[in-house]
């Protein structure tokens, strides 16, 4: 295991002005204050320095337990990266290929093409898995998402094998590469590292990425003592307005790992990872993957063509200066996209607002574990003040 520390600086030291980063905690701070957000832990750091650090509000807002920089939280979506450096440990040992037909790994997806009512001529590939291409769909909106969970009866499900079965009976929505809908696919690729590997997909990841990194509290199922870290979920109630924990429906738990939403960390253990993004693979003295597979993780996977048109959820916006990597957006054009980040940069977040970014091009990293459920209409949610507030820190100095 890895031994690595972030080392405290002041702002100046990293390139940084102070001024800016300070707004940005006490925006945090007032959202917490207002009521929008239970509480937040976030970290910015450059090289092996950290920048910033701020903890502020509750793991709990009934209770009033206070979070702490070591809480840990779900990450939802925010498992996606995660999972795909797990596959590309297996691409590294030649077990896949990025144009594969994805029934070479996963058979029962072979006809899934020639199901009544599908919108496909063929079956998608690995590469359309990572880019949300795949034909696949959970709904745009909560009343198509409630009727996909129906259909697939997706709580009664024992095994992500299981569930992946059913996925596969299901016609696809559109023909593959040819529309962006965010989906079940990255589901699809932990059953893959499964089944090439006979090993659950979360004791893989430990094994392989989280223990060499020395991320000692990310995990599928807790100990003790991290389960007592555990943040609560929260909700904004429709009727009052206010914070509510969220309802076991909200959380959509699984009782098995899946690559899309279950791992759950803090924001060290996540800043870990990112800074062996930035490092190409390494960090310390463990090396998780090679250079060039991290190069084609947070490579465009997309056509000029196909990223002419704007697509997307929420504010991450596919098209226009913005591509898609390999389980998370990249920002191909900054200008383009209007956006302050630099070249390369790579980011995503998860259903409870959760959300990171690696910057290549300017070496920093930024991680925002919250603890809310995303709202569909906040199109300015936090990350967006935060890369903001970060960018014009880095420009002023």
């Amino acid at each position: 295991m890895v031994d690595f520390m972030f080392k405290p600086v002041p702002a100046s030291e990293a390139g940084f002005s102070s001024e800016p980063l300070q707004a940005l905690k006490l925006y945090f701070d007032a959202l917490i204050a207002g009521g929008a957000f239970p509480g937040v832990v976030a970290l910015l750091a450059r090289g092996d320095q950290l920048v910033m650090g701020h903890t502020a509000g509750y793991a709990d807002i009934e209770s009033k337990a206070p979070l702490h920089a070591a809480s840990i939280f779900t990450l939802f979506s925010m498992t996606k990266p995660l999972t795909a450096v797990g596959m590309l440990l297996l691409h590294e040992e030649g077990r896949w290929n990025l144009d594969d037909p994805i029934s070479l790994h996963l058979p029962e997806f072979k006809d899934i093409a020639a199901l009544p009512g599908t919108g496909a001529t063929r079956e998608p590939t690995i590469r359309e898995l990572f880019t949300h291409t795949a034909g696949l769909s959970f709904g745009k909106t909560p009343e198509e998402m409630t009727r996909f969970l129906q259909t697939t009866n997706w709580s009664t499900a024992r095994s992500l094998t299981e569930l992946i079965g059913r996925y596969a009976r299901l016609p696809l929505g559109y023909e593959p590469g040819q529309d962006w809908e965010y989906s079940v696919a990255t589901d699809l690729q932990a059953e893959i590292v499964e089944r090439l590997t006979g090993e659950r997909f979360d004791l893989f990841m430990k094994r392989r990425v989280f223990e060499p990194l020395g991320m000692r509290d990310t995990a599928f199922a807790l100990n003790y003592d991290q389960d007592r870290r555990l943040v609560r979920g929260h909700a904004m109630d429709a009727q009052t307005g206010r914070l509510r924990g969220a309802t076991m429906e909200e959380r959509l738990e699984s009782i098995f790992p899946m690559g899309g939403s279950s791992f759950k960390s803090t924001a060290m253990d996540y800043a870990r990872f990112a800074r062996m993004l930035l490092n190409r693979g390494s960090l310390g003295d463990a090396h998780v993957l090679k250079p060039e597979s991290v190069d084609l993780m947070l490579s465009n996977l997309l056509s000029d063509e196909f990223l002419n048109t704007r697509r997307g959820i929420l504010h991450y916006v596919i098209g226009h200066g913005n591509g898609h990597a390999m389980n998370g957006l990249v920002c191909l054009n900054p200008q383009r996209a209007g956006r302050p980040v630099g070249r390369g940069t790579y980011e995503w977040g998860g259903a409870f607002s959760t959300f990171f970014w690696v910057d290549p091009e300017n070496d920093l990293l930024f991680v925002g574990m919250m603890n809310r459920q995303r709202s569909r209409t906040e199109m300015r949610p936090p990350e967006i003040i935060a890369q903001e507030m970060v960018y014009r820190a880095l420009k002023e100095l």
